[in-house]
């Protein structure tokens, strides 16, 4: 019960600190009670003065009408302003000059920021025909150039009042365009970090299988469990990219577990094959990994993996290597050539590039290149490959790992 009210009183607070709310009310507070004071002080049957009065608290609160209803409060207002204009006037000013008329430029202001132009321009008009009116009705200016340049006067208020609001009006759209645009740069940003994570996904996946199946295939013969056991990674592997696949292009990616550290060595165990042996150096206590950074380290092992098999020759060696340091763990998959470099020009020229983005966002180093040759670039021959990421952790806050003996086990 008490939520329930506690949200309209949010959204009433809310309304009454907006800033055009408190114009409204400020102006109210100040001009109301001097118009009361100046009615009264001028001479004049008190039913005219009273009924005046009247007219000018409505008038000041077609003002906040206009904040939420802005043409019925206009023409609220402009009613109002008719009838103070057809009252018989009791001194030299007219009763529509009075300071509360200025809740009537608020309306129009309103209009304007809220309604389209051809509205807008429509309000003018009748502000400036009201304008006219005023001056014609004007006994105490019985001088028809005095009751020209008061036209001319208050019609330009009434003009300064629209500029003002048209003013308004314009920022506003600027400001929702640039709010718009945002959101157009976020989606397009999501939609591409998306299409890196299922062409990763798909990428690891395929590589595996092709590797697993050509393996079953050449012990189909001579070692059966061999071949079965690579059949069965095969359709493990399946079935878990069309589960990722599933995960990312759709809103049930939430529910995915993230990767941790046994996700990681399941990439290693499900990679090995008779001509790959892939093997897995740990070292040290493990720490505790931010999400962004688990995710950067299982997006390197996992294509680092897929390179390895994908760019070099078998039998092929690859060491993934895992040093728990003080604050942050030195990531590191190196293969040791094989038997030469091949390329299928299979690949984008992209991967490297995206999971350095992915390391450098977890606040943590990349670098990856010919094994001991990173800067030089050297390729071909028997040279090994290396990819290494530095990522950020937390001893204090607890690991994420196994326990040490679990981890000497595998």
């Amino acid at each position: 019960m008490r939520a329930r009210e506690s949200g309209p009183g949010r959204a009433l607070a809310r309304f009454w600190l907006r800033p055009e709310v408190i114009t409204t009310a400020a102006l109210t507070i100040v001009l109301f009670p001097a118009t009361v004071v100046s009615v009264l002080d001028a001479a004049g049957p008190p039913v005219v003065q009273w009924l005046a009065i009247g007219l000018f608290a409505v008038l000041h609160a077609t003002s906040f009408a206009a904040l939420r209803y802005p043409r019925a409060a206009f023409v609220g207002a402009s009613i109002v302003m008719l009838a103070l204009a057809l009252l018989p006037q009791s001194g030299p000013v007219s009763a529509t000059l009075s300071p509360s008329s200025i809740a009537f430029l608020l309306c129009l202001v309103q209009v304007t920021v809220q309604c389209g132009l051809r509205t807008s321009v429509v309000a003018l008009a009748v502000g400036v025909a009201g304008s006219g009116i005023v001056a014609l009705l004007a006994t105490g200016l019985p001088d028809a150039t005095l009751r020209f340049g008061s036209f001319v006067g208050l019609a330009a208020v009434n003009a300064a009042a629209w500029a003002f609001g048209a003013l308004e009006r314009s920022r506003r759209i600027r400001v929702a365009d640039a709010a718009r645009m945002q959101a157009d740069r976020a989606v397009i940003a999501e939609r591409g970090r998306i299409s890196r994570d299922l062409h990763d996904v798909v990428a690891h996946a395929v590589t595996v299988m092709v590797a697993q199946a050509e393996v079953a295939r050449a012990f189909l013969t001579e070692d059966p469990r061999t071949s079965t056991r690579a059949l069965e990674v095969v359709m493990r592997t399946g079935r878990d990219a069309l589960r990722g696949m599933h995960g990312i292009v759709t809103d049930a990616a939430p529910l995915s577990p993230a990767p941790d550290l046994d996700a990681v060595r399941a990439l290693i165990a499900d990679a090995r094959t008779p001509q790959l042996d892939v093997v897995l150096d740990e070292r040290g206590d493990p720490g505790r990994l931010a999400p962004a950074a688990m995710l950067a380290l299982h997006h390197v092992v996992r294509e680092a993996l897929t390179n390895a098999i994908r760019h070099t020759v078998p039998p092929l060696r690859v060491t993934v290597a895992l040093h728990w340091l003080p604050r942050e763990l030195d990531a590191a998959v190196r293969d040791d050539g094989g038997a030469g470099r091949r390329d299928h020009g299979l690949g984008t020229g992209t991967g490297l590039l995206g999971l350095a983005e992915r390391v450098r966002w977890a606040g943590g180093r990349f670098s990856a290149g010919p094994e001991g040759h990173e800067e030089e670039g050297r390729e071909g021959g028997r040279a090994g490959w290396a990819v290494r990421a530095v990522l950020p952790c937390d001893h204090e806050a607890g690991s994420n790992s196994t326990s040490p003996a679990e981890r000497t086990a595998r």
